[in-house]
Order: structure tokens, then sequence, then C-alpha cells
């Protein structure tokens, strides 16, 4: 059996990657990990090492930032090390430099995280802004050219792949929550992906290993318990061991004739949801979202179509407010309040709904 992703599905989770998030990834911008305290001392460019710190202006472009962790190992003199360049899908690149920070001092790592990329900027000033900030972290710390990684979380996993892809000092790629299919690679990149068991994307996360995309290339896959957000700092220690074929074949995802079987009808079940925003009216969406929210604790896909649901919700609640179309935003919104009670998103959106003169 093959798996084919349904391409109004990749679109749909394009467009809802690129223009914002639901409440658990908005909830991921405010979490903030146990800070890492150390002696520190200062290093090139008065950074200090052993220290998080969370806004280093770039200096040929100083309306960009990046927050910046420096092992304590680090000197002018050692070495140079390895680095891992985040992108977070809100701008703030303090919530995995801070996340990852004790994996960093025990692997000899630094870790850099974009301030200046995030959700909703055209794509071509999100590659700008990795290319910029590759650029001034190598010419302000000795980084191992030859150990660059560019990592990503939902839309900035889409950066991350993307700016990898145009620029041949990165070696490898790590994304989280979302992937971007290239059209064509002109280096070698090698590819390490973590699928949340309660992300919405996780059926379109481990399709992607079954693309030719990535068919030549080192390409390897773990799957977690989480659902859409940064992995937790034990799963991720897998993306700083030096070589990504000794991460132990028992993390990987295996995929079978009924694990393809399963997604394949998840992602039948996507594609009904989205004909169903235009063909059901909200009693039949009530009894689906209640009979999703009756068995989620046993079955993650339920729990995962919740989530689609309400990622569908805000992209189509968007654009129906964009449209001035305040009947479909009315329904949209409704059933995005049904699905996922709480989003603050969807909060913000009635209240715009209302200025624009809906009840």
């Amino acid at each position: 059996m093959r798996y084919i992703p349904l391409i109004a599905i990749n679109l749909l989770v394009l467009l809802a990657a690129c223009s914002g998030s639901n409440n658990t990834s908005r909830q991921e911008t405010t979490s903030q990990a146990v800070p890492f305290t150390q002696n520190t001392t200062l290093v090139k460019d008065s950074f200090e090492t052993g220290k998080v710190l969370p806004n280093i202006t770039c200096k040929a472009t100083p309306a960009e930032s990046f927050a910046l962790y420096v092992p304590t190992s680090y000197s002018t003199t050692s070495a140079a090390l390895p680095v891992i360049i985040f992108f977070d899908p809100h701008g703030d690149g303090n919530i995995p430099v801070e996340k990852y920070a004790q994996l960093a001092e025990k692997s000899n790592y630094i870790l850099i995280g974009s301030n200046s990329s995030k959700n909703g900027m055209p794509f071509q000033q999100s590659l700008a802004a990795a290319n910029n900030l590759l650029t001034d972290a190598m010419q302000r710390l000795s980084i191992d050219a030859r150990q660059i990684t560019f990592c990503g979380f939902s839309g900035g996993a889409k950066v991350a792949m993307l700016a990898a892809a145009e620029n041949d000092k990165v070696s490898r790629v790590v994304y989280c929550g979302a992937v971007q299919p290239w059209q064509s690679l002109n280096h070698p990149l090698s590819l390490l992906g973590f699928a949340g068991l309660r992300d919405m994307n996780y059926s379109d996360l481990v399709s992607f290993q079954l693309s030719e995309t990535v068919a030549q290339l080192p390409h390897y896959m773990i799957e977690w318990s989480g659902k859409h957000e940064w992995p937790d700092a034990k799963t991720f220690a897998y993306a700083m061991l030096p070589n990504w074929a000794n991460i132990p074949a028992g993390e990987l995802i295996k995929i079978d004739e009924q694990k393809l079987a399963v997604l394949n009808k998840e992602q039948t079940q996507k594609q009904e949801l989205i004909t169903a925003f235009n063909t059901q009216d909200i009693n039949w969406w009530k009894q689906k979202i209640d009979s999703l929210n009756a068995n989620k604790k046993i079955n993650l896909v339920n729990e995962r179509l919740l989530g689609f649901i309400s990622l569908a919700c805000y992209s189509m609640g968007n654009q129906s407010l964009q449209q001035n179309n305040l009947p479909a935003a009315k329904k949209v919104f409704t059933i995005y309040k049904l699905a996922d009670p709480g989003n603050k998103d969807c909060e913000a959106m009635w209240q715009k709904y209302n200025q624009m003169g809906g009840n």
C-alpha cells in the first residue's frame, strides 16, 4: 500500500503554518525552561559562556537579533564548535535556546535562536534573515563550518528547510511539527525529523519520509509522545549526536502496512472534514466533535483530528475576515470554539468579527 499525501491538506497546513498558530503553540511561546546556571566567562565580542543571552543584535543588520547560548568549554583558542540555529514560529529564539541549553553544555554545542524570522512574514524575508544570522554568527563565533545545523518548529521548520536548501554552508536540518518539500537541492543534506504522536501534522510528517524528495538523502525520523510543540529535551538530545546513523533503531519510526493504513484513513478523514465546512451544519459539527472528544484519550488519531479542525478554522477564519464574509466567519468560529474551547486566537477572531459588524 502506498501512502500519498492529499494536496488540499498540505496547502491548508502550509497556509496555517505561515499565518499563525493554534493555542498550543502560543502557550509554547510563554513557557520557560528551567534557567541553566553556570560560572560564566567572557568570550569573543563579550559574549558570556554558560548563560542564555536572549537578545543579541546582528552587526550588519541591526533590526535583526538572536538568542545565544555558548557552552563553558568554548574559548577563542579552543577547537571550533558545532552550532544549531533555531527558527521559532513566533520569532522567539529564546524558547528553544533555553529549552536545550543544558544539552548544549553537555554536548559542546553553540545554540542560536532567530528573533527575526516568524510566521506571517514572506518566506523570502525569512530566508534573508536566516542567511544574515548565519553570516553574523560565523564572523563573531568560532563555529565548525562542517557542522552547521538549521532547526525549526512548525512554520519555523519550513524556514529551516528552505534556507538550508539554498545555503551550502548548512549540512544538517532538524524539522519538528511541519515539513516543506523541496523542488530541488544543490548540495547534500542530512535530515532528522521529530513527529509528535499528538501533533495534528503527524501524518504529513510521516508521509514526507516516504517522498521522493528524501529518498536519496540520509534521513531519520523519531516518533515521540508530544503534541504540536518543540520536542522535550530528552527527545531532542538525539539531534546533537555527531552522527545520526548512531540513533538507536528502536527510537526511529517503523512504517509498515498497518501504519500506512492508519495514516491513509487519517488523511481521508481530514479531507472529509475540509469538505464538511461547506456541506454540514453546526449540529453535524457538534455531534462530530463530541464523538472525537469521547475517545481522544485512547485514540490519538481523534486528538490529531481535533487539532486539525482547530488549525483549519484558524486558516479559514482569517480568510473569511479578509474577504469580509461575515456569515462564513461566524460558522467557522462557532466550529473553532467547539473544537478548541479557550483558544485565545479564536477569542481574538470573535472580537474582530464583532468589530466588523457581526453579531
